[in-house]
């Protein structure tokens, strides 16, 4: 009996064991996004790291700093194996199905020198930024030259300019883009044919008022051995499908760490509110060394700092924050490159020649399908999905305002106001409140209009009667 009792206890505690519930995926970081005041707001997590890969576990040797990756629109993802001097293709399985390490130039054996940037434009055509040769190569999607686009020549550039090109970016028209080295001026800018073009979208000069005091009252010798104001240069760029530029600067101090380029150059980033797109509100500011720009005008930042990647929408408003530096998969020693495909986010790390993919959580899956919604106007439609956002994070303020938004459009202005309150989104409750209460005094007008008559007909009876009570009792004490 004894040991008929102690097989059934054991198989009844191996049956509770197998009904538990598994513990979640533990996150090797914590959620969080800033709410409209600049405080840290705790949130879900809305991407999980799902895999990583090395050159060693592909077979085809480690990775040596690699400095960029490229997301094609076929699913092949392109590694610039800087150290090595080569590119490493690999298919959507992440298999390594080709590598680049050499190639013909006019007839002689020719190869990279420490590549810091790539790109791969719709039908295949490699661009590298070749910086140690100062130059940029063409391949086309065989890994056959092309040609070689040198530093540009101009009379507006001085005879001592140095050209080591660090990244490129070409749009649809053909025309290429570069960031280089120790250029302040802006991004250069070539056309289809190679030509040099002209210099575009240079940032502002940043100085300190301090330094800008001792200028002033200092001597020529003095001077001379101050630091002089120059601009801020850019170090990273990406290109959206409309043919706008967005740029990174890493300088912690200047305002506008990131900017959206016109043809003119003209930086035509919305900001939301008082706070842009300037990453962690700390005072150790967020450094970005690169951006990703994918659809409905959504665009991630990564920030070398901390090792975190902040996604933005068109708007400006902050979605969600993943990633930290760390020891843990899915976080990072020296992230240099973000790339998105699909519902993916991919980062390399440069220290640990590693690529880490991220895929989305259902909160990061809802954020992302609401706001795709919300960015084409379809508010009804992404007000559902705000819905079940605001289930998983009931301190989502763009949930709030997408609803409030929804609101207004149907006409509910009462609940819209209630909405966009807890949103904080002042201007829009602006807008719902006068339209509240327009619809509100046309509601009741004549209500209200119909009482102020009768009280104003009852205040002059009540006066009439009163003056005539009054001439009556005269009359009496006269008799």
């Amino acid at each position: 009996m004894i040991i008929k009792r102690s097989i059934l206890v054991l198989a009844a505690l191996l049956i509770a064991a197998g009904l538990s519930p598994k513990p979640a995926q533990a996150s090797p970081y914590e959620g969080y996004t800033y709410s409209y005041w600049g405080e840290a707001v705790q949130s879900p997590i809305a991407y999980l790291p799902s895999k990583t890969v090395t050159g060693q576990e592909l077979g085809i040797g480690q990775w040596t700093a690699p400095n960029d990756i490229f997301a094609a629109p076929d699913g092949n993802l392109y590694v610039l194996d800087s150290g090595n001097g080569r590119i490493v293709v690999l298919d959507s399985q992440w298999k390594a199905v080709r590598q680049i390490q050499s190639f013909q130039n006019n007839g002689k054996q020719d190869a990279f020198k420490n590549p810091e940037g790539i790109f791969v434009t719709a039908d295949g055509h490699i661009y590298v930024a070749d910086t140690e040769n100062r130059r940029v190569v063409e391949l086309d999607g065989s890994g056959v030259f092309v040609r070689e686009i040198g530093a540009p020549k101009s009379e507006v550039i001085s005879d001592n300019f140095e050209y080591f090109p660090r990244k490129v970016i070409v749009d649809k028209a053909g025309r290429i883009y570069v960031v280089a080295r120790g250029v302040f001026d802006g991004i250069i800018e070539f056309d289809s044919d190679g030509g040099f073009t002209g210099f575009m979208g240079t940032n502002r000069v940043q100085f300190d008022p301090v330094d800008l005091f001792w200028k002033t009252v200092s001597t020529k010798e003095q001077r001379e051995k101050l630091i002089r104001f120059v601009p801020i240069e850019f170090n990273n760029l990406d290109v959206d499908t409309d043919g706008f530029i967005y740029t990174t600067t890493a300088d912690k101090q200047t305002s506008a760490p990131v900017k959206r380029l016109n043809p003119s150059g003209i930086d035509v980033l919305r900001v939301n509110g008082n706070i842009g797109p300037v990453g962690d509100l700390s005072i150790n500011r967020s450094a970005f060394i690169d951006i990703d720009v994918s659809g409905n005008g959504v665009y991630r930042t990564l920030d070398s700092t901390r090792g975190r990647i902040f996604t933005y929408n068109e708007d400006g408003n902050l979605l969600y924050v993943i990633g930290q530096l760390g020891n843990q998969a899915g976080t990072f020693k020296n992230p240099v490159a973000i790339e998105s495909f699909e519902n993916r986010i991919l980062v390399l790390d440069r220290d640990l020649g590693r690529i880490t993919e991220f895929t989305a959580t259902k909160f990061g899956s809802l954020v992302g399908e609401a706001n795709g919604l919300y960015s084409i106007g379809k508010h009804d439609e992404a007000a559902k999905l705000w819905e079940e956002v605001l289930r998983l994070d009931a301190n989502y303020e763009m949930a709030y305002i997408g609803i409030g938004k929804s609101m207004l459009r149907q006409g509910e202005y009462k609940q819209a106001m209630n909405y966009l309150k807890l949103g904080n989104d002042r201007e829009y409750y602006s807008k719902a409140l006068t339209k509240y209460r327009r619809e509100y005094m046309r509601e009741y007008f004549g209500t209200y209009m119909t009482a102020c008559i009768a009280l104003i007909l009852a205040i002059f009876a009540v006066r009439r009667g009163l003056r005539l009570r009054k001439g009556g009792l005269k009359q009496d004490a006269v008799s």
